[in-house]
């Protein structure tokens, strides 16, 4: 079964975020790849949700894939797999992450 998948306000900040950043630094046809690349990553997820490793210690139910240099955290949710944040692997997940 392949799921749907949405994403929340702040995962499509970071997404805008992701591609303005490639764009500036090396080029916006460079941007455009990764912000492909990082969807193929999402739909890989969507036929298979349990790619992610949990962190569950970190947030309930959610899980996280690396996607190159950063990180899509999802959770199974009403039936569709809900993207809640693509962060850059740097950045500190747990205070990104808390409620």
């Amino acid at each position: 079964m392949k799921f749907e998948y949405e994403l929340s306000r702040l995962a499509q900040k970071d997404l805008n975020s992701i591609w303005d950043y490639t764009a500036e630094q090396w080029s916006p046809n460079q941007a455009n790849k990764y912000y492909k690349y990082i969807f193929s990553e999402i739909n890989k997820i969507c036929s298979n949700p349990e790619i992610g490793k949990s962190i569950k210690d970190v947030k309930d139910n959610h899980r996280i894939k690396a996607v190159k240099s950063h990180l899509v955290i999802y959770k199974i949710e009403n039936g569709k797999i809900f993207i809640d944040r693509i962060l850059h692997q740097r950045m500190d997940i747990d205070n990104k992450l808390t409620d």
